[in-house]
Order: C-alpha cells, then sequence, then structure tokens
C-alpha cells in the first residue's frame, strides 16, 4: 500500500528544429508543452496541501465566524504561509456537500455483550430526534465474517431497521492476508488489526474520491479485546513504514477525520497501566526502521487525522453526539509544504488560533516529499558570455571530457544566441563539449541578451510602434498564409537533470543536466497545416509524449489577438539581430483569461485523485523585423507562483529565413 510521489519534468527540453526548405527556419526550446484545455477549472484552492481545521471553544463546541487572520500555521515549528482559507457551515453550500458521518460498528472477536452495546449505541444516535438525520450517514458492520455495509441514508429510522433485521450487503468477505506470502489455505484469516486496518483503508479509498468532509465515527472493542489489542511494537521494515505513510495521506486527502470509541476494556492490561500506552506513538516516524504497527493503531490514527479518541467509554451514546457536534462550522486552508531532504520525510503541524480560549484540531503532520532528488543541486558558477568566451580560449590543454565537466558546473547570466553558439563550437570537437555548450546556449534562452546585443538608440515614438506592429499583423494575416507546402525535418533532443525517483524506496543521487536521448520525423506543411509523418517514441510506458506543433501557426495565433487589442503589445527594447535591429514587443495575459495550463505527473491536486494542472497567467516577447513585420522570435513565459511545484515554464521559438527555388 504504497504511494510514490513523482514530479516527472524534464527541466529543460530543447527542440532544435532543422528545416531541410521551408521558408522559416525555426528553433523551438519549451519547458512543457502548453496545452489549451479551457475545461480544467480556474477556482481551486492554491496550496499543494489542504488542511479541514476545526476550532472549539471551552466546552468544545465548533465556533464560527473566523476569518484567515484569526489562524496562524506551524510546519516543523516554522511559521508556514497560509495561502487559501475558506470557512464552511457543515450543512453544505454551492459544491461543497454536507458533512458526512460513517459509523464503522467493529465486532471481531467482541463478546456478546459489548456487541450488542455498540449496536444499541448506535441504534439510539439514528433514532435520536425521531431519525431525522441533519447529515448523510453511512453504516459498516466489521466482523469475523468480513465488511458489511447498508445503504447511505439520511434516514435514521431506515437505517436503523437494516441493523436490526441485518440487512447488510458484503463489502469484502475477511479471506484474509498474511504480509509477505500468499495464504497457503482458503479459511486463512486475518488477524483483528490487519481485518480493522482493510476495512478502514478500503472505506478511506473510496471516499478519497468524494468531495466534502468526512467524519469516520469507529465504534470497536476496547485495550485488549478484538482488533483494540495493542499489536507487538517490534520493529518495522520499509513496507511497513510505506504502509504508515500511506494512511496518513490517505485520511489527509479523503478529508476524513477518524474518531475512536471504546466498548469494553480487557481489565488485565487496565491494571497494567497500559491503557494510555497509544499516546507514546502519536509522533509520526522520522525513521523508518523505527516503524511499528502500533504507528496504525485506531487511536494514534484518530489523533493524527484531527479527530478525537473517547477512553473508557460508559456512555457511547453522549459520547457519539459529542464528537458529532463536529459536523457543524469548519475552516479548509492550504499551503505549499517547506523542501523535503528526503522521500516521506515527516512534517508536523500544528493550527495557533489567535484569540483567547480556543482551540485549533487538523491532521497533526504529513509525510513530504522532496521534488526532484535526494541530494540538493548544487549551485552553479554564473558566468557571462564573455567570461565564457576568456574560458574556452583558455582551455585548449583540457581533454573533452574535462572541458565538458567544466561547462556543467557553469550556468550564464545572458543569453547565447545561436549565432554566437556556432562560432563557440566551431572551435572544439570534442561531441561532449559542444553538447554542453548547446545545453548552456538552451538553458539561457528566457534570458535577457548581453549588453553588445542591445543598441543604445533611443525607442521609436507611438507611431513608428503601431506602423511596426501594423506590418507584424499583416505578416501574420496574409503573409503565413502564402506559404508554399514544403517538408521539414524535425530533430528533437530531451534533456533532464537528476532523474526522477520511481520506486518507494529509491534513493536518487544528483546528475548536471545532459541529453538523455533524440528522435526524428519528418514534418509535412501544406494548406496552411502542419502533418507529422512520424510519431515521436516515447521515453518510457508512462510519460507524456514529449512534442512541439504548430510553430508556423498556432502558436502565432495570440499574437494577432494581443495586436488587436488597445493598447498591448508595449515595446520593450531593441535588440541587435544577425541582419541588423529588432524591435521587441511584451504583451501580457492574466491567469483569468488564459488559455494554457500547467499540468505535471505525479502531484495530486484539487481532491487528490488527479494530478496537478492550472490555468496560469504568462507574459511574450514578440522579436520582429521593424521593416516587414516578419516576427524573428516567440518567447513565452508562464507566470508560476510559490503555489506551483515548478520553478519555471515556458516555450521560445527563433525564426530565420531560408531561401525556397530563388
Amino acid at each position: 500500500m504504497k504511494t510514490r510521489l513523482c514530479t516527472c519534468i524534464a527541466l529543460w527540453l530543447a527542440i532544435p528544429v532543422l528545416a531541410c526548405a521551408q521558408p522559416g527556419a525555426a528553433r523551438a526550446v519549451a519547458d512543457f508543452p502548453i496545452t489549451p484545455t479551457p475545461s480544467v477549472a480556474r477556482d481551486n484552492p492554491e496550496g499543494l496541501i489542504k488542511l479541514d481545521v476545526v476550532v472549539t471553544d471551552a466546552a468544545g463546541k465548533p465556533v464560527s465566524g473566523l476569518g484567515g487572520a484569526d489562524l496562524s500555521l506551524l510546519e516543523n515549528g516554522r511559521p508556514q504561509k497560509i495561502l487559501s482559507f475558506q470557512a464552511f457551515d457543515g450543512r453544505g453550500a454551492g459544491t461543497e456537500p454536507p458533512v458526512k458521518i460513517i459509523f464503522l460498528m467493529d465486532t471481531i472477536d467482541l463478546p456478546v455483550d459489548l456487541a450488542h452495546n455498540e449496536r444499541n449505541a448506535v441504534l439510539a444516535y439514528l433514532r435520536n430526534d425521531g431519525g431525522r438525520l441533519s447529515r448523510p450517514v453511512s453504516v459498516f458492520l466489521l466482523a469475523e465474517s468480513g465488511l458489511w455495509t447498508v445503504a447511505p441514508s439520511n434516514d435514521g429510522n431506515v437505517l436503523a431497521h437494516a441493523i436490526e433485521h441485518n440487512d447488510f450487503s458484503v463489502a469484502r468477505h475477511n479471506a484474509g492476508w498474511k504480509r509477505g506470502s500468499v495464504p497457503a489455505a482458503g479459511d486463512l484469516k486475518d488477524t483483528p488489526s490487519d481485518s480493522a486496518l482493510k476495512a478502514l483503508a478500503q472505506i478511506a479509498t473510496y471516499e478519497r474520491t468524494q468531495p466534502g468532509r468526512k467524519l469516520l465515527l469507529w465504534v470497536g472493542p476496547g485495550l485488549g479485546l478484538g482488533s483494540g489489542a495493542y499489536a507487538e511494537a517490534k520493529n518495522g521494515s520499509p513496507p511497513l513504514f510505506g504502509t504508515v505513510c500511506w494512511f496518513s495521506t490517505l485520511l489527509r486527502e479523503a478529508h476524513l477525520v477518524l474518531y475512536s470509541f471504546t466498548a469494553g476494556e480487557d481489565a488485565l492490561n487496565l491494571n497494567r497501566g497500559n491503557a494510555k500506552l497509544y499516546m507514546d506513538y502519536l509522533e509520526g516516524v522520522r525513521v523508518p526502521h523505527k516503524a511499528t504497527f502500533m504507528n496504525l493503531y485506531r487511536k494514534v490514527l484518530a489523533i493524527q487525522s484531527g479527530g478525537r479518541v473517547a477512553d473508557d467509554s460508559v456512555e457511547l451514546v453522549q459520547d457519539i453526539e459529542r464528537c458529532v457536534q463536529d459536523t457543524g462550522h469548519f475552516y479548509r486552508i492550504s499551503f505549499d509544504p517547506f523542501a523535503a531532504d528526503h522521500p516521506d520525510e515527516y512534517h508536523d503541524l500544528k493550527v495557533v488560533v489567535n484569540r483567547a480560549g480556543l482551540v485549533a484540531r487538523t491532521n497533526t503532520g504529513f509525510y513530504d516529499q522532496p521534488y526532484y532528488s535526494v541530494d540538493p543541486i548544487p549551485a552553479h558558477r554564473l558566468v557571462t558570455i564573455n567570461q565564457l568566451e576568456q574560458l574556452l580560449a583558455a582551455s585548449h590543454e583540457q581533454s573533452d571530457a574535462e572541458l565538458a565537466k567544466s561547462l556543467s558546473d557553469l550556468a550564464l547570466t545572458e543569453r547565447l544566441n545561436e549565432r554566437r553558439l556556432q562560432l563557440l563550437t566551431a572551435a572544439f570537437s570534442g561531441k561532449r563539449t559542444r553538447q554542453e555548450l548547446r545545453i548552456l546556449a538552451d538553458s539561457s534562452a528566457f534570458l535577457d541578451p548581453p549588453s553588445d546585443e542591445i543598441p543604445t538608440q533611443p525607442p521609436p515614438d507611438l507611431n513608428a510602434q503601431q506602423r511596426m506592429l501594423s506590418l507584424t499583423s499583416a505578416y501574420l494575416n496574409t503573409t503565413m498564409h502564402k506559404l508554399p507546402d514544403f517538408f521539414a525535418e524535425r530533430t528533437m533532443v530531451r534533456y533532464q537533470e537528476t532523474p526522477m525517483y520511481l520506486e518507494g524506496e529509491t534513493s536518487v543521487k544528483y546528475q548536471p543536466l545532459h541529453v538523455t536521448d533524440t528522435s526524428r520525423t519528418t514534418v509535412r506543411y501544406r494548406n496552411g497545416f502542419e502533418i507529422t509523418e512520424t510519431k515521436p517514441p516515447r521515453h518510457r510506458p508512462d510519460d507524456p509524449e514529449l512534442n512541439t506543433y504548430g510553430i508556423f501557426g498556432p502558436a502565432l495565433n495570440g499574437v494577432l489577438d494581443a495586436i488587436s487589442k488597445n493598447g498591448a503589445p508595449i515595446w520593450k527594447r531593441w535588440e541587435q539581430g544577425t541582419a541588423g535591429r529588432i524591435a521587441v514587443f511584451r504583451y501580457t495575459i492574466p491567469a483569468d483569461k488564459s488559455h494554457y495550463d500547467v499540468w505535471l505527473c505525479c502531484v495530486p491536486d484539487g481532491d487528490g485523485t488527479q494530478a496537478f494542472q492550472r490555468f496560469a497567467g504568462y507574459q511574450v516577447d514578440i522579436a520582429i523585423d521593424p521593416a516587414s513585420g516578419a516576427i524573428l522570435r516567440f518567447q513565452l513565459q508562464v507566470d508560476l507562483k510559490s503555489t506551483t511545484p515548478m520553478s519555471n515554464a515556458g516555450l521560445m521559438i527563433d525564426y530565420a529565413p531560408v531561401e525556397i527555388g530563388g
């Protein structure tokens, strides 16, 4: 039951497009494919981690009317920024359903009289107030034969009648499991503690797919009886630690809060003072080999999920009614976690109410994941293009491998264009050195050019700017549509930094940015459309395709929209091109008008059932030939806030003229 958070990104994706015969040879560099998907919701909560918080007064009743400024969040004792805040009354409004109540009557290995007490307590609650339930209620029965359930209802009398007449349908037969082996006989049964965990897993896994907050009221055996017996606290193993992490994440993402009620206690264990032993395991597991089955004990999970434990429950009905109060007002906050140094790193959480006499309850911690590697990414040595040229001039005594290693430790502070890159690579025959120079150039694609490529002339006046943009509009409306049919060869090169870890206990060592594979395909341009002759290969069965398309059409459609609007684009600067000055303009699209989305496998979003996907604002720079209006460079950079588990993303295309047939 191990899940792994994987951030599947190639940090820089260089996609050179080499034209055989086309009117505009293009080179594209992208951090991710940008695809219009208008169906994605724009109002998702901002933070990656969502917490439901109940604030209670001295009488234990939920408190309403609080605002975001009334709550503070601590992660590992450090103040954490709350990115979103919502208040709910528990009755349901808009897309938020009413808080759901789930009863789990656990009668495994329970004496008949105690099982009878459990059932009567649940029946009494269901029939209270004439059976009129203010919340939807589900009922499960966990017995030696398996997990059973009745259809959920808002009518307490209907549910009570089904319980009294044993009108249950099977949710899971208790066929048995045994860690690390396959049952040898069909009659092998689960241990009570195993069966209880499987029942919780089945309920929570389903509820994870359902919206809203849920309260799971587990009415079960007390200390020393059935699933209430303390399991042996032997030191664990990676699979057991993985199960601990899995349950922690599952309950939080399902918005499921566990409440533990006790029906009967073993007198011998009580006399030995073991009743509160579970409290020694409330802290999360920070070292995998120290995980024990006690970290999965019912009462431990209840406290960790933000619920309550009713120890020594004598009046079960009153205990249930007190806990059901938590179906009232609650708050949902979100945040982005601090960086983790290794997989499944435990971070404790605490919500503080900035008002006297009030207490907050929520998940007490979570297991954080690093985005890419267990190793920190080393800082690169920043150099200008002039410094890079000096370094290369003094390196002719070095071998290809030595020079490539030196270059892999560098990062440019200025854009290295194709003309200068070709001059640099011409002086070196080593394959690895040439490859590292290409990586440096592509990694600098979104930077400003060096100062010697920015003319000092003043900007043109507004009338001259408008004339340039009018020429560009005509270029896009007319010239682009007159392109002849042609064939081109597209060479696609995939770069990757540290590889993604895909297995639960795999340690990943840092690797500099490097080429992982190259593919080629033929592109046919006919009647204004691009047609790919062959599909590029997938890099792994679960990898999305790395692809680029629409360089001579769709990528530029947004420019026309921007030009047609008053006041956009705006002047940015002059740049020096290969054939003279280039005019650079910029326009910005906010997130609420964006058709571009950011998708990321496998970080969860929303209710945790889907991968991260958000609409994002972006800005576009277009470099144009002031004499013809032809677009020579298209650069799109996405506005990624701290709420996105990515550092940068964008798309850049360089265009150049190519002569066809004279």
